[in-house]
C-alpha cells in the first residue's frame, strides 16, 4: 500500500503548517502553566545553550541584513531571549503532557484548545502572508 503525501498541495500545506503550530501553541501553554505550579522544569545548561545558539544566529541574521554591530547584537538578544522562553515553556509543556496533564486537564478541553490555536495559527499565517506580499 502506497500512502505518498502530496505537500505540493495548498490543503495539505496549511492543514500541516497550522497544525504543527497549534500543537506549539497549546505546548507552550502546558509548559505556562507548569512553570507557574512547579517552576521550571529545563536545566539551566540547556537554556543557556539554545539562548547562545540563537543569539550568534540571530545576530549574524542581522548583520547580514545590513544592521550596525550593535543592533546586531540587541536584534540577536531580543530573538533569543524570546526563542529560548519559548523552547523552555514548550518542552516544559511536554513534560507537563507526559505526567498526566492531558488527563488533568480533560481530553476535551485539549481537543477544544487545539481546534481554536488551529484556527488561530491558520489567521496568523493569512495575515503574515498578506502583510509580506504586500512588502515585497
Amino acid at each position: 500500500m502506497n500512502m505518498d503525501v502530496n505537500t505540493e498541495n495548498p490543503f495539505v500545506q496549511a492543514l500541516i503548517v497550522s497544525t504543527t503550530m497549534a500543537v506549539f501553541m497549546i505546548g507552550v501553554a502546558f509548559g505556562l502553566m507548569s512553570m507557574a505550579t512547579s517552576g521550571l522544569d529545563v536545566p539551566m545548561a540547556a537554556m543557556l545553550l539554545i539562548f547562545a545558539v540563537i543569539f550568534i544566529a540571530g545576530s549574524v541574521y542581522f548583520e547580514s541584513r545590513g544592521a550596525d554591530y550593535i543592533g546586531s547584537l540587541v536584534g540577536g538578544a531580543i530573538i533569543s531571549l524570546v526563542a529560548t522562553f519559548s523552547a523552555t515553556a514548550f518542552f516544559s509543556g511536554v513534560r507537563f503532557a507526559i505526567g498526566g496533564g492531558i488527563t488533568q486537564i480533560g481530553a476535551d478541553q485539549v481537543v477544544s484548545a487545539l481546534a481554536v490555536c488551529m484556527i488561530a495559527s491558520m489567521f496568523l499565517i493569512r495575515v503574515l502572508q498578506h502583510k509580506f506580499s504586500s512588502a515585497f
